[in-house]
């Protein structure tokens, strides 16, 4: 193995940098990590927070072209004004419910066309920020995720090429050590078996937030501040025509053109531009089964006839790396099982992360240089983040605050749990593990009787289900190995 072979100096300084880099993007790169393992199971949670909403079998078992029609003629009429933009989404597998989309509302559809309620997922939509954005606006928000993704994809680099024996002891767990050498396998084992995982979330990470930085200069220098224009030949462009009214355009006939041309693909969204008017432009986004990209953009006239693609599963090959990026990052491939193994690879990760901060503790308290005040607060970082969320979960189940108002409760309670764990030694983890455990209860209790009558979504019973075994998980056993980590901490202090 060639890493075996790596001169001890290049070794000492990969380990060097690994460290610096770990200790500089620690806590970021943990939000990210653990909300990014939640977010994977987004269209579940979408489900869970309205269960009652009608989920309509993928296809067209439940619905006919002309329901599509019907849902567009309803939506349209209740828009406030003319849209620019308007979106039905039509049930897939992983989604399987009928939604509109105007400029400002999105409602939701049943078998028969008909509207019958807004799309509100207030967890759903915070989470999405925390991930994407770290509640930051949006450019600057992508743009720091984006950074973060590189130095993760930093971070796995430099812990391969700082430890030659890495894959040698790759199964090597000694869990009746001392803690910093259960620290050092549990983080090194987690990051070799999903070395793979890291790699791919890391780059794609890196990628889908970077791109926003290189849209942004290069549409200032080349494309005079248009970022669209940028990405247009990846995406397509919208191209703007005549504002008079006219019929919109046939979407009965285009969801039919489109089954015959190609029975083998599915019809995710139908889009407009400029909708009921004589320059509008229409699009089905449909999905490839057994394809990474996320889907392509097949375009539509007035009278429904298809006029061409984007071009994202068949062009060049730029296009469908591109178009492959959020479904290899999210998993949104290979239907639950897939994301099931990304919660756990994602949890993996998220565990790499904690532990590797937890060994630079260990090792200057091993050095006579211990740091109590650091420990505790990164203590409470890794406990207190899961805490946060879940307390904004539990507001946005009883219908308290919007969305800046959960970004705050988020930001404010972890803030306080920080500071407090700085002047405390009474903000235990297993404390912090308990109130989690209690949170995610009482949140899974509370949902299930609001929504009671009602509670018929396969994904409710499935969030549901995980939030109580996540309570138990947590509070499993919390005193007793509260008590043998503090004890092997001391013993640890003392042997320095």
């Amino acid at each position: 193995m060639m890493w075996s072979r790596l001169p001890p100096r290049f070794v000492a300084r990969m380990l060097s940098g690994h460290t610096v880099v770990g200790l500089a993007a620690s806590v970021l790169l943990y939000i990210v990590c653990l909300s990014g393992t939640v977010m994977v199971f987004h269209e579940e949670f979408e489900r869970w927070e309205q269960p009652g909403a009608p989920e309509v079998a993928p296809g067209f078992e439940d619905i006919s072209p002309q329901t599509v029609q019907h849902v567009a003629n309803n939506a349209l009429a209740r828009a406030k004004g003319k849209p620019h933009h308007f979106y039905i989404m039509l049930p897939i597998d992983d989604m399987p419910r009928m939604t509109a989309t105007t400029d400002e509302t999105t409602w939701h559809a049943d078998t028969s066309g008909e509207l019958v309620g807004e799309v509100h997922h207030p967890w759903t939509d915070f989470l999405t920020s925390l991930h994407y954005y770290l509640t930051l606006p949006a450019v600057l928000g992508l743009t720091l995720v984006g950074i973060l993704g590189v130095l993760m994809t930093a971070l796995v680099v430099s812990g391969v090429l700082s430890h030659p024996k890495l894959f040698r002891d790759a199964f090597t767990f000694r869990l009746r050590a001392g803690p910093r050498l259960r620290e050092t396998d549990t983080h090194n084992r987690l990051a070799v078996w999903a070395m793979p995982f890291h790699l791919v979330v890391a780059f794609t990470g890196a990628a889908l937030g970077i791109a926003t930085i290189v849209a942004i200069v290069f549409s200032l220098t080349v494309f005079d501040g248009n970022v669209e224009d940028f990405f247009a030949p990846i995406f397509g462009e919208e191209v703007d025509g005549s504002q008079d009214a006219a019929p919109l355009a046939d979407i009965p006939a285009a969801l039919n053109n489109f089954r015959a041309q190609h029975p083998d693909l599915v019809p995710w969204y139908v889009s407009f531009h400029d909708p009921g008017t004589v320059g509008q432009s229409a699009e089905i986004l449909a999905q490839h089964p057994g394809r990474l990209v996320y889907g392509d953009n097949y375009y539509f006239d007035a009278n429904g006839e298809l006029t061409g693609s984007t071009g994202l599963a068949t062009g060049d090959i730029g296009q469908q790396v591109t178009a492959s990026l959020y479904t290899l990052h999210f998993g949104s491939f290979g239907g639950l099982l897939v994301k099931l193994a990304y919660g756990v690879l994602g949890i993996m990760a998220t565990v790499v992360v904690a532990s590797g901060i937890n060994i630079w503790l260990l090792k200057r308290r091993q050095r006579g240089r211990a740091a109590p005040m650091l420990e505790r607060t990164w203590r409470a970082t890794v406990w207190g983040t899961p805490l946060a969320m879940s307390v904004v979960m539990l507001l946005a189940v009883l219908g308290i605050g919007a969305i800046n108002g959960h970004i705050a409760a988020f930001w404010v309670l972890l803030m306080v749990l920080i500071t407090v764990a700085g002047f405390t030694e009474r903000l235990s983890s297993a404390l912090l593990r308990m109130a989690t455990a209690g949170v995610l209860a009482t949140t899974a209790v509370v949902h299930l009787f609001i929504n009671i009558e009602h509670f018929h979504s396969p994904a409710a019973f499935g969030i549901s289900a995980g939030l109580m075994l996540a309570a138990a998980w947590l509070a499993r056993d919390v005193p007793r190995k509260s008590e043998r980590r503090a004890s092997r901490f001391e013993a640890s202090e003392n042997r320095a």
